[in-house]
């Protein structure tokens, strides 16, 4: 019974954390969203303009064959996209020390984006009707929900720098959140995986 509320307020507490953050980065955070529908944009016109091109395998991270082997499911591109994740987790939980760091921040969430909306439109080109539905059933909400996620994550960072910079006796758990953040990013990650293998995904989205 004490475990169930003490989870309930925990959920509560980081719903309302999500909501305060929000409201107090509503212009960061408007801007981040425009950034990142021009980013998907973008990768989506790059894919459409060179999927015909003998350099598209320069377009993704992996080659041609490792789609068609179905590593998507595998435990190495797993931990190849946990690996990806985690510098990039790092990189924000760094910038959000500073302010003025907010632009790097925005450069990697905007990156990302962009290699989204690659290679989600290079899986339509590439592998039809079977492709696309995994991509749509797995891949976009998955991605989507990493992307968030890592936004989210930069903001809240944000604040308790800055909360811990104002109220010096107050109790900064950054690293508490480092662990959360890490733990989402992980259990969003292996979903993925999993699904992609008991789909026998051929697709893979390593950012």
């Amino acid at each position: 019974m004490i475990k169930s509320y003490k989870s309930h307020s925990f959920i509560n507490g980081l719903r309302f954390s999500c909501t305060q953050t929000l409201k107090e980065n509503r212009i960061k955070f408007i801007i981040t969203i425009i950034l990142v529908l021009i980013s998907l944009s973008a990768g989506i016109f790059v894919a459409i303009k060179y999927s015909g091109s003998a350099n598209l395998s320069r377009l993704q991270e992996i080659s041609l064959d490792d789609f068609e082997s179905g590593f998507a499911g595998s435990s190495s591109a797993f931990f190849s996209r946990m690996l990806s994740l985690s510098i990039n987790i790092l990189i924000l939980f760094g910038c959000s020390f500073l302010p003025i760091l907010f632009p790097v921040a925005e450069i990697l969430i905007v990156y990302r984006a962009y290699l989204f909306g690659l290679n989600f439109t290079l899986i339509f080109i590439l592998y039809g009707i079977g492709g696309s539905l995994t991509a749509i059933v797995v891949i976009l909400p998955c991605q989507l929900l990493m992307l968030f996620a890592l936004i989210m994550f930069y903001f809240i960072s944000s604040k308790i720098n800055g909360n811990c910079k104002r109220y010096a006796k107050a109790e900064c758990n950054r690293l508490l959140f480092l662990l959360l953040g890490l733990i989402i990013l992980l259990v969003l990650n292996l979903a993925e995986t999993l699904l992609l293998y008991l789909l026998n995904g051929r697709v893979i989205l390593v950012i």
